[in-house]
């Protein structure tokens, strides 16, 4: 997937009332799922360029081929992240407490997972998808009520595993939650489905959390929290991460990106 910031700016839209029932009408959903199509599409370029720490607590299982026990592995992995002209560039600063080379095998070891933040809004609300995406009920997050969407999307559009000797796309459905009187996206659910029976990997799932962050003195919702798994026939893998220390990005600050390098 490509490799580009998945933030957003918080932006203000009028709520709907419930219907009589106590549940919004399909015109109020109608209404709402429009609203949330328009910010999530609108996402990206209502950002500033900004900077943060990702700190990433990543717990892995491998099995021994020989006698099927579990070796273990835990790391805290930080990362400086920019997002500049809606291009995320990472560096990995720190491992486990100790300073990060510039280059070679330290920067592997970043999330390297980040698919989820380049697109997943657009896929799941581009038209061009074919995503289904279809209300499923009214619920309460972090004490806000939200609104809560299902999608499904197609293998076409799918989220990409990457094996020891291929890749594969597989389709992927979960929910959207997305706040009732701003429809800013707070919490996306995924899990990857139809999985070959052949492929290394059993099941992938993912959580990622927004919440309102200060960048410069304004206020934006960015990514707060995320919970990535990998379900492996040989393993596992959990990346569990923390996004803090937002600011607006300094022109003296010398960055390159990904595609640049030679």
């Amino acid at each position: 997937m490509v490799r580009r910031a998945i933030y957003c700016a918080l932006v203000s839209t009028t709520s709907f009332a419930f219907g009589q029932t106590g549940s919004p009408t399909a015109a109020e959903q109608a209404a709402a799922l429009k609203a949330i199509r328009e910010y999530a599409l609108s996402y990206t370029r209502n950002l500033p360029n900004y900077t943060c720490i990702q700190t990433t607590k990543q717990t892995s299982a491998r099995l021994d081929p020989f006698t099927g026990k579990p070796s273990w592995g835990a790391d805290v992995i930080e990362e400086q992240l920019a997002f500049l002209n809606n291009k995320e560039i990472r560096n990995v600063s720190r491992i486990d407490g100790r300073a990060a080379a510039p280059d070679g095998p330290d920067q592997l070891m970043g999330t390297y997972s980040r698919g989820e933040f380049a697109n997943l809004l657009d896929t799941i609300f581009e038209p061009a998808t074919g995503a289904g995406v279809r209300w499923d009920r009214l619920a309460t997050l972090n004490r806000r009520r939200v609104y809560v969407f299902a999608f499904r999307v197609p293998q076409s559009r799918g989220y990409t595993l990457t094996e020891s000797k291929r890749s594969i796309q597989v389709p992927f459905e979960g929910f959207v939650y997305a706040d009732y009187e701003t429809k800013a996206v707070v919490r996306i659910d995924m899990k990857c489905v139809n999985i070959p029976a052949d492929s290394e990997y059993i099941g992938a799932d993912l959580t990622l959390d927004y919440r309102p962050a200060p960048v410069a003195g304004q206020e934006f919702i960015l990514p707060a929290h995320y919970l990535l798994h990998f379900q492996m026939v040989k393993g596992f893998v959990t990346n569990d991460a923390e996004y803090t220390a937002y600011r607006r990005f300094s022109a003296d600050v010398t960055v390159k990106f990904e595609s640049d390098a030679k």
